[in-house]
């Protein structure tokens, strides 16, 4: 085959690969204009057999809690096992103390902590899960075990426990420095990690928020 008879079978080709893409890109778009359809009409969540797990039991947070890995916990929820477990002690009563809002419950009956699919630390965990991060709700559902409606019910009782309790929890309380020998110790502490912070005795970090990012920096 000579190089003109060649370039000829490589456009022939080209053109007819050209024509299959097209045939596949319509299949393609087809296909999912199909699915889209179906996707329209098709209530998306997962019930308790798409979970694995129990949430008291051998959900994903339960095993890391028996861990009890300061990293992990610092990683998920901002802070570690030992500040966890000191906001757990008056969590805990705000927690079973109230009862969970529900149009099939009567909001002044007694608690039944007994009952519910998280406990005291749980319902604490998850809205330490949902504050420090930007993930999903079905993730949460999946780390937990947990339905839709009970990870909503629940993150709105736990919200209103956390404010309560961190209202008079001393640990949570934000203080300046009251003398230059506490602020140099501050200091030292942020430069050791961060050398090029120097002269600093506080920060805030920790809270991650969605954000839309210019397409033209200036």
């Amino acid at each position: 085959m000579d190089f003109s008879s060649t370039t000829l079978w490589l456009r022939h080709w080209e053109n007819q690969q050209d024509d299959d893409d097209d045939a596949c890109l319509a299949i393609i778009a087809f296909a999912l204009l199909g699915r889209s359809s179906q996707l329209q009409t098709l209530r998306t969540y997962l019930s308790r057999a798409d979970l694995s797990g129990h949430p008291r039991i051998n959900s994903p947070w339960t095993h890391m809690r028996s861990v009890g890995n300061d990293r992990a916990f610092i990683t998920v929820m901002g802070l570690d096992v030992q500040t966890f477990e000191s906001i757990l002690l008056p969590f805990s009563t705000a927690w079973d103390s109230a009862t969970i809002p529900r149009a099939d419950v009567n909001p002044n009956g007694e608690p039944q902590p007994g009952q519910r699919s998280l406990d005291a630390a749980g319902g604490l965990a998850l809205v330490l899960h949902l504050l420090s991060s930007t993930m999903a709700a079905y993730t949460l559902q999946q780390i937990f075990s947990i339905t839709a409606a009970v990870c909503s019910r629940d993150l709105l009782h736990a919200r209103r426990c956390l404010l309560g309790v961190l209202k008079d929890l001393s640990i949570s309380r934000i203080t300046w420095p009251s003398t230059e020998i506490q602020c140099r110790k501050c200091s030292n502490l942020i430069e050791a990690k961060y050398p090029l912070l120097t002269q600093c005795f506080g920060f805030i970090d920790g809270l991650n928020l969605p954000v839309y990012v210019a397409g033209n920096d200036e």
